[in-house]
């Protein structure tokens, strides 16, 4: 795929957020989910390395979210990935045999690069998009200055980006921001109330991705 024109990734939706949750202990991922849901956060990743994580994908999938599946490193996780309704898969490398089994199964591959040379190897691939990882090493400052020999190709930052972060990345042409602890946390909500608090979070972070696009 030739850098200038790639479409915008099926998987961000009408808000340019993914939610990423990574419970290492497991916990209550339907209600994450639900919470974030709630907040107005359209696309929701559960990283493979969570417990119950295949599970929690094929609930959310049967209820009709736009949930995908992170950390994936294989062939073998993206068909599991698939199996189970994801609509994309995230990987914090580049993994050309996770690319090339997600475009098979029709799932969105969404591999981590950070240099010029890993996204074109991205592209080549087969990849639309690519997630710029880990965000925080470089900024929107960064972001922005790939933008100038990519400028149609959809990037996503994750990795330490806060809510307060949203508005700099999605006006540096982020294609959409991937916030994890900073919504969720990083042990799974163990009450009704910590749930509302994550609902709450969400919703600061739609909020701020609207200011920008606006």
């Amino acid at each position: 795929m030739v850098a200038g024109m790639a479409p915008e990734p099926f998987v961000i939706g009408t808000t340019p957020l993914i939610a990423i949750v990574r419970f290492h202990a497991g916990g209550d991922l339907a209600g994450t989910i639900e919470a974030l849901a709630r907040g107005g956060v359209e696309a929701i990743e559960v990283t493979i390395d969570t417990p119950g994580a295949l599970a929690a994908v094929a609930e959310a999938a049967a209820a009709g979210r736009a949930v995908g599946v992170g950390t994936v490193l294989t062939a073998e996780q993206v068909r599991a990935s698939a199996d189970a309704g994801a609509r994309f898969v995230v990987s914090p490398a580049l993994v050309p045999e996770v690319i090339e089994v997600a475009l098979q199964l029709g799932v969105e591959p969404l591999p981590g690069a950070f240099t010029a040379t890993e996204l074109v190897h991205a592209l080549g691939a087969g990849t639309r998009g690519v997630k710029l990882f880990p965000a925080s090493a470089g900024g929107p400052g960064y972001l922005r200055a790939l933008r100038g020999p990519f400028p149609s190709v959809p990037i996503v930052p994750t990795g330490g980006v806060r809510i307060e972060d949203i508005g700099a990345y999605l006006g540096a042409g982020a294609a959409a921001v991937a916030l994890g602890s900073e919504l969720v946390g990083r042990t799974a909500p163990a009450s009704d109330d910590e749930l509302e608090q994550i609902a709450s979070r969400a919703a600061r972070a739609v909020e701020a991705s609207r200011r920008e696009t606006a």
